[in-house]
């Protein structure tokens, strides 16, 4: 009894390996686009909207981007072209969602690219204190960058987001 029930363990260790494998095969962002001093890597998929999600921080002092022009063209290379119609490089707004007392600038700065019926969006981002008057800071009060790809396959996001892909 105890062999069958190791022998079934090994057996799905195997399939979900395999299956993990191929999940990250699928995709050769995460080579091009996760960079070796990323810290706390999370990797989601949403089958209910054909996309996933990976995210990740990084220590760097704005205006620096985590992401280079030569992380760029790598994703060029395999295949990905830059989509237009929207603001480039840093842009940063006070986040009033958040409940009174507790509202953040925001900087960001966000990219987007297309492959076949897929977009990537790129995002870079700080979160950051607000001033005593609640208007955005002229620079992040910290170095924590935030970096968050969404690959989706939703034929209708670029439509959505007024943005025009090759």
């Amino acid at each position: 009894m105890m062999k069958t029930r190791a022998g079934k363990r090994i057996a799905l260790l195997v399939v979900l390996a395999s299956l993990t494998t191929a999940a990250c095969a699928v995709s050769s962002i995460d080579e091009v686009l996760i960079r070796p001093d990323a810290r706390d890597v999370q990797k989601r998929s949403f089958a209910e909207s054909k996309s996933r999600q990976i995210s990740y921080s990084v220590n760097l002092k704005y205006p620096t981007t985590a992401l280079t022009e030569a992380h760029f063209a790598q994703l060029k290379k395999i295949g990905w072209s830059k989509c237009s119609g929207y603001r480039e490089g840093w842009d940063n707004f006070v986040d009033a969602s958040k409940p009174k007392g507790q509202e953040r600038t925001v900087f960001q700065n966000v990219s987007y690219w297309s492959r076949g019926n897929k977009l990537l969006t790129v995002l870079m981002k700080y979160d950051s204190s607000v001033t005593k008057d609640m208007n955005s800071l002229d620079t992040p009060d910290n170095t924590q960058q935030l970096i968050v790809l969404l690959e989706d396959s939703n034929p209708g996001t670029k439509d959505w987001l007024k943005i025009t892909c090759p």
